[in-house]
């Protein structure tokens, strides 16, 4: 009988020891993930715009810096007073702009395509750094202030003659490359019961209470990379001005894993600066495709992205992480 009971601790203690172990795996990968995201997010990373206003004979990708730069570093690099919409800068200027930039001259100009999982990579040598006038500052008469430019990167001419959209592109400038080149998955959304979406407290826009507001809910489901993907909208009905993306006042982004459990979940509302963006499958924009998840870096976390547009800052992506910040492109949207 002893050691019959003997041998039951034992096994309690044996069992409470291996789960601990666990919990501190389970622990100590999400600290490392968490870490490993803080170190990217430390990094820059940059939209393209696609530039077709400086010459109408000429459109080409300009990839700008200036949000990186200190302040009044376009007054150190540029000259005063310029007439020219597009400045090229070359020597002493040239090496001004890499050291207040922080970027080494063995750095590269990564360009990754997510749409077609295809990725160009540039030194830093061969890359032409201009600054370009601003289009919101194209109408005024020269000379122009420095502060009007736009100061980086122009992508090669090739680029533009092979893909002709910065759409789906990102650019990460360093030694070395961060991306996984794992085709991402653009979102597949059905429309589901409201009864089928899983319930994610009391506060779930369901039970939101917006006075004598008309609300209507409207669920969806998509799945990719092993992953349950959903989305619930809170459409305003009472006021018929609203049309299409504009009545949706909330949206919930929620994403389980295989077992059911919350690795992820959002709130995303519309307001003067950001607007919801339409579901794929649900808009008229032909074959374009909006929300995408995968791996997108190596070694970390997959992430999710395209729920959201903005009027005065940038996209971005988050990590299919509990609780972790995404990451915010710099894409120079100023006016």
């Amino acid at each position: 009988m002893k050691k019959q009971l003997y041998r039951l601790i034992m096994s309690f203690i044996t069992l409470l020891i291996l789960s601990n172990c666990s919990t501190i795996t389970k622990l100590d990968k999400t600290e490392a993930a968490e870490s490993k995201i803080k170190v990217i997010k430390d990094l820059d990373l940059y939209s393209v715009s696609s530039v077709e206003y400086i010459d109408p004979d000429r459109e080409f990708f300009h990839v700008s810096l200036s949000e990186t730069l200190p302040p009044d570093a376009d007054k150190k690099i540029l000259p005063a007073n310029l007439t020219q919409k597009k400045y090229t800068i070359i020597g002493n200027k040239r090496k001004l702009f890499m050291k207040l930039a922080g970027i080494p001259e063995a750095a590269y100009v990564r360009i990754y395509d997510y749409t077609n999982n295809q990725l160009f990579s540039y030194p830093i040598s061969s890359m032409e750094v201009t600054a370009i006038l601003d289009i919101f500052k194209y109408d005024l008469t020269p000379p122009y202030e420095t502060t009007n430019y736009r100061i980086g990167f122009e992508l090669p001419q090739a680029l533009w003659s092979m893909l002709r959209s910065n759409s789906g592109l990102i650019v990460y400038i360093t030694k070395d490359n961060p991306f996984a080149q794992k085709q991402l998955t653009p979102l597949d959304w059905q429309i589901i019961p409201n009864a089928n979406y899983p319930h994610t407290g009391a506060d779930q826009l369901s039970n939101r209470d917006d006075g004598n507001a008309s609300k209507v809910i409207k669920s969806y489901l998509a799945k990719a990379n092993n992953m349950t993907f959903y989305v619930q909208d809170y459409v305003d009905e009472s006021q018929p001005e609203r049309l299409g993306i504009d009545k949706i006042l909330a949206r919930e982004l929620l994403v389980l894993d295989d077992e059911g459990n919350t690795l992820f979940k959002r709130r995303m509302f519309q307001d003067e600066g950001t607007s919801l963006v339409e579901l794929n499958n649900f808009h008229e924009d032909g074959n374009d495709q909006f929300q995408w998840a995968g791996q997108l870096f190596k070694d970390l976390p997959p992430v999710v992205f395209g729920f959201e547009s903005f009027a005065f800052g940038c996209g971005g992506v988050d990590f299919i992480v509990p609780d972790a910040e995404g990451i915010e492109f710099k894409c120079d949207n100023r006016h």
